[in-house]
Order: structure tokens, then C-alpha cells, then sequence
């Protein structure tokens, strides 16, 4: 089975495009496809994809415990703790204790308060997105202003408005959001730029690009723009923008 994926002409075209630092738009470009469908192929034939290597690596080789592997790369007490039960025959009472907790049951309520949940067959801790977009949104809606306790008048209010300008200007923009990504055209040829990223960045430009149908690409611009307008380079950025 593995030795047929790896003949496979697409796949090995895919993979080797990726290894000469080709970037999945353009692989995409080769096959005249869009890049979820050369994803839908790939895993297909056995493949998933490498944040850290930036390619497709062959399912049977990819470690075992995601989480686990991120973890080792965080300096958290939640990561310490994944970390410590990483072990043979772990004695999650004795983590439990080093860890500054007087029960098992409290250090569970606070590795759930930091998105782990427990994972029987790992019997260790496994990161999970499903309770932190819970906790998002249950939050989603709780961004408020403390107000002035009491009746106010009409000149305290103007007064209190005044002084909470910024702070009601902003409330108003997040709530008129309606969550459409804005669009940037630039002037220009293509240029490649190679830069390093964190793994951990790496994984949420992938993880958006797939779960949101955008380009990696598209991601970046839109980033880099909104980067610019807000800290001093606007007139700048209008510049270089297609009109």
C-alpha cells in the first residue's frame, strides 16, 4: 500500500515540487487545480501534512501524539504536566503534587481550564480545540464598559462619553464587523521572499488557509496591509495598492 502511493506520479511530483521550496499555490498551479483538491489526493493515498517540513509525509511516519509533540516545544505549566506524564508507568498523584495541586480532580479542572481534556488511551493529557472555541463562545458577546453607577444627567454623560471615546469607537467597529476579509490588490510582479516561522505559526496559517478556502498567500497580504494601515504606514501601503 505504501509502496504504491509513493509511485504514484502525482503524489511524487507533489512531494518534490514542495522539497524544491515551491509554495502549494504553485503545485496547485502545476496540476491546474486548487490546493484542496492535491490535499484531498494526497490523503487519500495515505499522506498528511508536515506545518514543520512544510510537505506531505506518509501517515504511518507522523508521531502519533500531535499535542504531545507541541508540548515539548511550550513553557507552560500545562505543557510541564503533559510532559511529566510522558513517561512509563506515570503516578499522575506524585505530578499532581509537583505541580502545586492537592488533588488529581484539581490539577483535571485546571488543565480543562487551559483546553486539555484527559485521554484515556494516551493516559495522559491531549490538547482540545473543541473546548476552546466553547470557552470563545460563551465569551463571544461579554466585551462591556463599566458605567458609572447611578443616574447621570445630561453634562455627565457627554463627559463620560468624552472620556470613553476610544474605548465606545472600538466596541462599535467589533460590533459592526461582519466578518467579510478585506481585499488588497497590489502593484507588482511576483517575488519570492523566504522567511522562518515558528511551527506553532506555521500550523494556524495552515489550519485557517484549509478550514477557511483561502490562500496562504491571501492570509499574508491581508495581515501585512492591516499591519501597515494601523501602525503608521498607510499612506504607504495606499501607494503600492491597485486603485
Amino acid at each position: 500500500m505504501v509502496g504504491n502511493a509513493m509511485e504514484d506520479e502525482r503524489v511524487q511530483d507533489t512531494i518534490r515540487m514542495l522539497d524544491e521550496g515551491k509554495s502549494r499555490e504553485e503545485v496547485a498551479e502545476h496540476f491546474n487545480i486548487g490546493w484542496k483538491s492535491v490535499d484531498v489526493y494526497m490523503r487519500r493515498k495515505g499522506f498528511v501534512w508536515d506545518a514543520e517540513n512544510d510537505n506531505f509525509i506518509l501517515k504511518s511516519e507522523k508521531k502519533e501524539v500531535d499535542a504531545l509533540s507541541d508540548a515539548y516545544t511550550l513553557n507552560t505549566k500545562s505543557a510541564q504536566i503533559v510532559r511529566m506524564l510522558d513517561v512509563k508507568d506515570p503516578d499522575i498523584r506524585q505530578v499532581a503534587t509537583k505541580q502545586g495541586f492537592d488533588t488529581v480532580e484539581a490539577m483535571g479542572e485546571y488543565m480543562l481550564s487551559q483546553c486539555y481534556a484527559w485521554n484515556d488511551a494516551l493516559d495522559n493529557y491531549e490538547y482540545d480545540e473543541r473546548i476552546r472555541l466553547t470557552v470563545a463562545n460563551a465569551e463571544k458577546d461579554s466585551i462591556h464598559i463599566d458605567l458609572p453607577k447611578g443616574s447621570m444627567d445630561e453634562k455627565t454623560l457627554i463627559q463620560y462619553l468624552l472620556i470613553n471615546q476610544k474605548r465606545l469607537t472600538e466596541l462599535m467597529n467589533t460590533n459592526q464587523d461582519d466578518g467579510k476579509l478585506p481585499h488588497y490588490k497590489f502593484k507588482g510582479t511576483k517575488a519570492n521572499k523566504t522567511l522562518g516561522f515558528p511551527s506553532s505559526l506555521i500550523t494556524l496559517l495552515t489550519d485557517y488557509s484549509d478550514e477557511y478556502n483561502i490562500t496562504q498567500r491571501m492570509i499574508l497580504e491581508i495581515a501585512l496591509a492591516e499591519f501597515f494601515k494601523k501602525y503608521g504606514y498607510d499612506e504607504q501601503l495606499n501607494r503600492i495598492l491597485l486603485s
